[in-house]
Order: C-alpha cells, then structure tokens, then sequence
C-alpha cells in the first residue's frame, strides 16, 4: 500500500484544524487523494480536497452510517478527524464503524479525561505542576477569593478553544458567568500568559513513549487558535514533565498538552488527545503530524525522527472565493 496512491477521509475542513491536516497531507512524502467533509457547503477547506461531501453534525444519529458509507464509496485508508466533536464521536461508536478503514483516535480512556478538566488534574494531581485551583463548591467565590486573589480564573470543566472561560473581577462578574456555565466548572489562578503559554505536540506510540515532541510559545487569536508561534528548545524541566505525563497516560498519536511559564515552573494548564490548530504550523517547522498518522495507524510504524527548523511564523486572513450558482 505505501507505494499506491493513500485515500484519506478528513473531517471538519473548514476548520483551521481540518485544513491545517489538508495542507500537511500536501506536503508528506505519500501519495494522498483527499476526502474532505464539512456541515458547511462552503468550507474552505474544500479547495484542498480532491472530494468534498458535505457532511452531517457529529451528535446526529445518522454520523456513523455517513462516516461508514464514505468509507465505502471512496475505498477510504484512513480517517482523520479534524474536529473534537467528530472524534468524540468515532470513539464512542468505534465498535460500529467500517473496519475497512483505520482511525486516527487517541486511547479512549485517556481522551474521555482529558476531555474534562477537573479529571485531567484529578488524575495528574501531585505528579506535574498544576495551576493552582478549586473545585466546584457552594463558596466557591470566597473560597476563591480566600486562596487565588483577584481575579481569577472561571471555566467550565469540558470547553472548546477558549470558550466556557471567564476571568473574574468581582462577585458580580461571578455570579454572572456561573449562571452561564452551571456547577460543572473550577477556578484557577490567574497567571500571567502573554508570551508565556507554551503549547507542545508529542506522538504518542501507546507505550508511554513518545516521538518528535514540539513545543512552541505562541499567542492566541480571539476565536482561541494560535495567531503567532515560534518554535522554542524544550528545557529539561519541561521535557521530564512530558515524558511523566505519557508514562502516565499511554498517548496513542498526535497529543496536544498547553502550559504556562511562571516563576520558572512549568504549570499544565490542559492537554487535548488530539490533533490540535497548530498542526499546519507545526509542519512548517517541520514536524508532519499528518503524516505521522499514515505512519502509525495505517502501516503500524513508528514515525521517523523529523529534524526541526527554529523561528516563528504567523497566521494572516487570506479570502477565498466561492460561487453562490455552486450551492
């Protein structure tokens, strides 16, 4: 098969992470043909893809049979998905999948506590440094305001790219946002992130090893993906905390975990069993996650080292064009 032309299904291209996964399949060293699958008709991402179908949302009791029914018609190899919720999706229903295809999914187990944020530092709690923190309790606030100061940090326990945060300046902004969020949250301390969130990417190979680690310091735009990255030397401290965390955990594939540098400390802030935004940039740097996924989940190979260039790159609004006569 590596010698044949690869057909790979991708999910959720109009996302920066479904495109990013487009454009790094581009530029691997396997003959790709694309299949790409959005709810929207006009998803970016399309312009990537050699076929594009317009998809279904992950929660509807019709994704499975989509997905399997793709897998059918285009001989699909592999299945990448670009988006949280689709992923979330494949593993729930992973016994009802074609099996004619292989997945890129990350162990269940450890998905379904990373997923969440209270269990992640449940499960991580006295084996890294954690950002200091409460749990959800009728004094909340006080407790709060006793251990973190003002303001600090509200967020729900399972949120999406920055969504479900809130900082808090006074009991009003509290008792707004909690409203908003309901009792599934915590609070943090508020530490001091510009130019200091480092987000890296490791390959976990399911044995609590781990290949072509990445990490970059970079800033966040308004919708929550990264805007500005430069790839940074991985210190010793930071190093040992990866290789804890996936001594830990077994990661299987692309894992994304976030962190903040504060008084010389690395603080995990969260980690997401997946393909993460950064992707595209990462493969600019020269670490092709997309291509480590053929590796892994198609021909049961370890992924090669892959030498890394430094610098830093940045993320620009580029249009693209579609005709309405199209749709």
């Amino acid at each position: 098969m590596e010698d044949k032309k690869i057909n790979i299904l991708v999910t959720g291209v109009g996302a920066v992470i479904g495109y990013g996964i487009l454009n790094s399949l581009r530029k691997c060293s396997y003959n790709c043909n694309l299949v790409g699958i959005d709810i929207y008709d006009d998803a970016v991402g399309q312009v990537w893809c050699d076929s594009f179908v317009k998809g279904v949302k992950a929660n509807s009791p019709d994704f499975i049979e989509f997905i399997n029914k793709l897998v059918s018609k285009y001989s699909i190899d592999l299945v990448v998905p670009g988006i949280e919720q689709d992923l979330e999706s494949l593993l729930k229903s992973f016994s009802k999948l074609n099996k004619k295809a292989k997945y890129v999914l990350n162990n269940k187990e450890i998905f379904d506590i990373f997923h969440n944020k209270k269990m992640t530092y449940e499960f991580l709690q006295n084996k890294v440094s954690l950002i200091p923190h409460l749990y959800y309790s009728e004094n909340l606030y006080l407790e709060s305001l006793d251990r973190l100061g003002l303001p600090f940090i509200l967020k729900k326990n399972v949120s999406y790219a920055s969504k479900g945060v809130a900082i808090i300046e006074n009991k009003q902004d509290f008792d707004y946002f909690l409203r908003k969020f309901g009792t599934d949250c915590m609070t943090q301390k508020q530490l001091p992130i510009k130019n200091n969130e480092i987000t890296c990417s490791i390959f976990g190979t399911g044995d609590g090893e781990f290949v072509n680690p990445i990490c970059l310091q970079r800033e966040l735009s308004s919708e929550g993906a990264t805007s500005k990255a430069s790839n940074i030397d991985i210190e010793p401290e930071l190093m040992n905390t990866l290789i804890t965390i996936c001594k830990l955990s077994k990661f299987e594939g692309p894992t994304n975990l976030q962190f903040i540098r504060y008084q010389e400390k690395y603080y995990l802030l969260e980690v997401n069993a997946r393909i993460s935004s950064s992707t595209s940039i990462r493969q600019i740097f020269g670490v092709n996650e997309a291509e480590m996924c053929i590796d892994f989940y198609l021909f049961n190979k370890t992924p090669a080292f892959q030498g890394q260039r430094h610098g830093t790159v940045n993320r620009y609004i580029k249009d693209q064009y579609f005709d309405s006569n199209n749709f």
